[in-house]
């Protein structure tokens, strides 16, 4: 074989190996309230009267770079993205499978078995996306406004051509699949299942 179509060849499957599936390599480092631009914080604050106990960090995952503020609300766990301008970007509420309507769960578990050969859900968030007077309006008066936009991310591992995989996926309200990426984990988590 000539040099150039080895190279091409070579080539030709790094790009097509890395474009298969959207892959998710979080990098999360914890900062000070401080270094949280300032727009965040006052919007938390509002929002969230009341609540001291916050934990900030910055988030990027080769896609999007955000702050987030971590916490506990009303027995639930909350974490709060705004983009670097101090702009909130989401909202999302850690759930239970019980907690997910039945026909979103339906939903979900069609998917599931319609496209892994094992399937097991890991973590469920509800991801409210929208204005953010909605989203203040979501967290202080528990209202949900027609506008905002709710989505599932779902972290579940897959078993797909024999192999385990952990995924991240978004569903819609419906709970139909509106996108996924794979995980990428380290050398030391292990995928039994």
């Amino acid at each position: 074989m000539s040099k150039k179509f080895k190279l091409f060849l070579l080539f030709f499957l790094l790009i097509t190996s890395s474009i298969t599936y959207a892959q998710k390599r979080e990098v999360e480092k914890s900062v000070k309230a401080a270094d949280v631009p300032e727009e965040a914080r006052l919007w938390l604050k509002d929002a969230y009267e009341g609540k001291s106990r916050v934990k900030w960090y910055f988030q990027t995952d080769g896609e999007k770079e955000v702050y987030e503020a971590k916490l506990k609300w009303k027995k639930k766990w909350h974490s709060v993205e705004f983009l670097p301008s101090g702009e909130i970007l989401n909202i999302e509420i850690l759930i239970t499978i019980k907690e997910l309507p039945e026909d979103v769960y339906e939903n979900m578990v069609q998917y599931f078995t319609a496209n892994y050969q094992r399937y097991k859900i890991d973590r469920i968030q509800i991801q409210y996306t929208g204005e953010s007077d909605d989203l203040e309006d979501l967290i202080d008066e528990n209202e949900v406004a027609e506008q905002l936009i709710l989505q599932y991310e779902v972290e579940y591992f897959g078993r797909e051509k024999g192999e385990n995989k952990m995924w991240e996926g978004h569903f819609d309200r419906l709970g139909k699949m509106l996108k996924k990426r794979v995980i990428e984990l380290n050398s030391t988590d292990i995928l039994d299942f």
